[in-house]
C-alpha cells in the first residue's frame, strides 16, 4: 500500500500539486481515491495526510541521528547501524522519542527521503 502511496505522491509533483505549504488537498484526495479502489478499502484524505505527517516525523529522528557522529545507515537492511552501544544509549538519554529506531526496519526509507526531504527546514535558524 505504501509502494502505491508513494508512486501516487511522486506523480502529484510531478504535476505541480506540491507546494512549499505541503501538498494539495486534491493530492490527498487523488491519493486515498487509488488506495481505496486499488486494495478495495476505504481511505480518506485524512488517513493519507496522517501517513505524511508520520513519514516527516521519522525522517527528522532518523536525519538527526544520522547526523551524530557514529551512527550510519545499512540500505541492506533498511535501518540504522550504530559503532558502539553507548553512543546509542547516550544519544537516547538526551533524545526521548529515538528509542524505537533502534531496531526499526524502514523498507521505504529512499522514498520517504524523496518525498519529505525538501519539507524540513535547515541551517541558520531552522
Amino acid at each position: 500500500m505504501e509502494c502505491v502511496l508513494t508512486d501516487v505522491l511522486r506523480d502529484q509533483r510531478n504535476l505541480g500539486n506540491k507546494g512549499d505549504g505541503g501538498w494539495k488537498r486534491s493530492t490527498l484526495n487523488v491519493a486515498a481515491a487509488v488506495l481505496s479502489t486499488s486494495f478495495n478499502v476505504n481511505v480518506t484524505s485524512d488517513h493519507v495526510k496522517n501517513r505524511i505527517k508520520l513519514w516527516r516525523s521519522w525522517y527528522g529522528i532518523v536525519s538527526d541521528i544520522l547526523g551524530q557522529s557514529g551512527f550510519d545507515w545499512d540500505g541492506t537492511k533498511h535501518m540504522i547501524t550504530v559503532e558502539n552501544e553507548n553512543a546509542w544509549d547516550e544519544y537516547c538519554t538526551s533524545h526521548k522519542s529515538v528509542k524505537p529506531f533502534q531496531f526499526k526496519v524502514l523498507q521505504d526509507w529512499d522514498d520517504i527521503v524523496d518525498l519529505c526531504a525538501k519539507d524540513r527546514a535547515t541551517g541558520h535558524g531552522a
